[in-house]
């Protein structure tokens, strides 16, 4: 692999690995492996850091928070994880920095780009879980996603971006509809959804799931209203 200091990211997020392999791979995005096949892309540990950050949020949530109910609680999670809480956390600690990619992804601002942001992060997470367990995921999540769930369990619907478009149009009489498909390998899809006013697109949106990506695109909607 190309020389990055990945030390300078371990100091950022205050966790030195005891096998930095884990963490390489974590860093690797697919594009890296048309230059470089020997080596493993991220996106498997993409799909389980994701898992595990998920049990991690909802251990948390359920003993931080027993007067509120499942859908609040599932509201509260959503919106922690979602790929604009995930990106944000990402350019926190400057992720796409120490990025492995191909220099057409490279050079085609890939470093920024929210969809690969976001799995880097995921697979940063299962990186720290493979390198030092569940408590040390615990670690980087308790710093780094944990602040912004008391701000979000003030108001659990307050993001919920397809109730809020759907009660702007229900206003003057109008509906909504969703249209969505999806591309990339099983165990890596990318969702996309339309939304929908007589039969007119009025946004679009990605996501891991056909929930998120639902939200961005009500999300894309709203913005133009």
């Amino acid at each position: 692999m190309k020389d990055i200091d990945l030390s300078k990211l371990e100091k950022t997020i205050d966790y030195k690995f005891e096998n930095i392999k884990y963490l390489k791979i974590a860093l690797t995005h697919k594009s890296y492996l048309d230059e470089k096949s020997e080596y493993l892309s991220n996106q498997r540990y993409e799909f389980l850091g994701d898992t595990i950050l998920d049990y991690d949020l909802t251990i948390y949530l359920f003993n931080k928070f027993p007067d509120l109910d499942e859908g609040n609680l599932t509201k509260i999670r959503s919106n922690a994880v979602d790929q604009e809480s995930l990106v944000k956390l990402g350019h926190e600690i400057n992720i796409g920095e120490y990025l492995f990619l191909s220099k057409a992804e490279d050079a085609t601002g890939g470093r920024n780009k929210k969809s690969i942001i976001e799995d880097a992060v995921e697979a940063l997470i299962a990186a720290i879980y493979f390198d030092g367990g569940l408590q040390s995921v615990n670690n980087f999540v308790s710093k780094y996603i944990y602040p912004n769930i008391k701000k979000l369990s003030e108001d659990p619907g307050k993001k919920d971006y397809k109730t809020r478009l759907q009660e702007h149009f229900a206003k003057v009489g109008k509906k909504v509809s969703y249209e969505n498909s999806s591309t990339g390998p099983d165990h890596s899809k990318e969702f996309i959804s339309n939304v929908l006013l007589s039969d007119v697109v009025i946004g679009i949106g990605k996501g891991k799931s056909k929930k998120s990506a639902e939200q961005m695109a009500a999300k894309d909607a709203l913005s133009k209203q």
